[in-house]
């Protein structure tokens, strides 16, 4: 019998988002899973563990594999709280209740970023959920994730180009672009936007790398993405548009 683990690393981890992540466990039937929440707000919170915020959700990842003992475990499925805001939440529990891995491997939600690294396209698994398939698919996540986070107040630098694609997203657009760019109303944020991002792109290349990265596939999730895409549209709009 396989042995689960879900990790939860939210922002203010309110009654709210406590009542949507049990009906998400529910209807995932991910609710007899070895269960660790991480909230990275700065106060003390008696409904989840404490988290640093030090790399904000990349932090809370590992903070979460550390918490909830991840070596006798052998499948780990990770998310963050943008789940019940950007993602088509019922939509994804249905997945998950029914995606039955067949392969080892780090499985996520595939992007192809129009951004070319040492020749090659830049593919990633976006950044709010992984499911960790195996040990070796643990302990490879863990493993890399740590060395990514050495670097993460160094920018990436891959060329001009991909510093014009980074700079076109954060700025947002109706069609295109960051959805949530007009809450980026500092430098502070910004900054922290391009950090989040960088990391995101060297871990995707990582795994990548490491033959361990398999994107979700078929008609479910392509249909899935279809209106994850839909909801940041509409996303895009309100923040473009908002008085």
């Amino acid at each position: 019998m396989i042995s689960a683990g879900c990790i939860l690393v939210a922002f203010d981890y309110d009654d709210r988002k406590q009542m949507l992540w049990n009906k998400f466990l529910d209807r995932s039937s991910l609710n007899n899973a070895r269960i660790v929440v991480i909230d990275n707000s700065f106060h003390k919170n008696s409904k989840a563990e404490k988290g640093s915020n030090a790399y904000f959700e990349f932090s809370g990842y590992l903070e979460g594999l550390e918490k909830i003992g991840f070596h006798d475990l052998d499948q780990i499925y990770i998310f963050n709280d943008t789940l019940f805001e950007h993602h088509a939440t019922n939509m994804w529990a249905d997945y998950i209740r029914d995606k039955k891995p067949l392969a080892d491997g780090i499985y996520g939600d595939s992007r192809i970023e129009p951004v070319i690294w040492d020749s090659k396209p830049l593919k990633i698994l976006a950044s709010w959920h992984f499911l960790l398939q195996g040990k070796v698919a643990i302990d490879v996540f863990d493993k890399t994730l740590r060395e990514v986070l050495l670097d993460f107040d160094t920018p990436l630098v891959i060329d001009d180009e991909y510093k014009t694609y980074r700079e076109r997203y954060l700025s947002g657009g109706v069609f295109s672009g960051y959805s949530l760019s007009g809450d980026l109303d500092s430098k502070e944020e910004t900054e922290r936007k391009i950090k989040c991002i960088d990391t995101e792109h060297r871990l995707g290349r990582v795994l990548d790398n490491s033959e361990m990265m398999i994107p979700y596939s078929g008609w479910r999730y392509e249909f899935i993405h279809i209106i994850d895409r839909l909801l940041s549209f509409r996303r895009r709009f309100k923040s473009r548009f908002r008085s």
